[in-house]
């Protein structure tokens, strides 16, 4: 469906294109083709691809505060089929994915997060340690920065089995993390896409991005103007997410 919208838009280009090239399309040709790059940016930034931010440290290390990324809506939509995939293959939700998701506590945030379990998985987690189905899972994208082990659902969760449709969703920053083991699994149908790509990562704080308020949004912009250039961390840019 999306690939034939698509192609039925380059196709409509072209035609115009060609019939403007022999009756001189002029400036009205050029307000044209703006608003058709305008449309297609649109179409792309809708179904395909999304921008999002990292404004908090749960992902640590492996994406920082101040990461910005491209999220790959395709992978995981249902109204794309099998035989309809453009750009981006589609691909299962599995163990060890990060994905972005509507938050089950919060709609009207988005969370991104590590897919732990999937539906049908016992998890259980041991003194910080999770087990799959009673086997310790081997993590080493996850990082421990409380050497304490707290009483409570942080460091030990009951076993639980992962319902049909739902996956189980944890922070790489295990001990400032708020996941599943605080508000519950995630529904497939809250799932936005998988974040595919940094394209770019300036250095910043929770306050820059969280602290509400328009006056607080303002100091934010004008902050990351000045410090553009000193505080883009260039060397993640670019990145692809795993």
């Amino acid at each position: 469906m999306v690939k034939r919208a698509l192609e039925e838009w380059k196709e409509r280009r072209r035609k115009n294109r060609q019939a403007k090239r022999g009756s001189g399309g002029g400036l009205r040709e050029y307000a044209e083709l703006i608003a058709e790059t305008l449309i297609y940016v649109f179409f792309v930034m809708t179904f395909l691809l999304q921008s999002f931010v990292i404004p908090t440290g749960s992902m640590e290390d492996t994406l920082l505060i101040g990461d910005h990324l491209l999220v790959d809506k395709v992978s995981y939509s249902r109204t794309v089929g099998g035989g309809s995939i453009f750009l981006l293959p589609q691909v299962s939700i599995a163990r060890g994915m990060i994905v972005t998701f509507k938050s089950p506590a919060e709609m009207d945030k988005e969370y991104v997060k590590r897919v732990i379990a999937v539906p049908g998985e016992t998890i259980s987690i041991r003194n910080k340690k999770v087990f799959i189905n009673g086997e310790p899972l081997h993590e080493p994208y996850t990082f421990f920065k409380d050497p304490q082990i707290q009483a409570g659902y942080r460091d030990n969760f009951p076993p639980f089995t992962v319902p049909s449709g739902q996956y189980f969703c944890m922070g790489d920053n295990r001990d400032h993390s708020f996941d599943s083991r605080y508000w519950g699994t995630v529904p497939a149908e809250y799932i936005i896409g998988r974040p595919w790509r940094l394209y770019w990562s300036y250095e910043a704080n929770t306050d820059d991005y969280m602290a509400p308020g328009i006056v607080n949004q303002v100091r934010s912009i004008l902050r990351t103007v000045v410090h553009f250039f000193s505080r883009t961390r260039w060397q993640r840019s670019l990145q692809r997410i795993r």
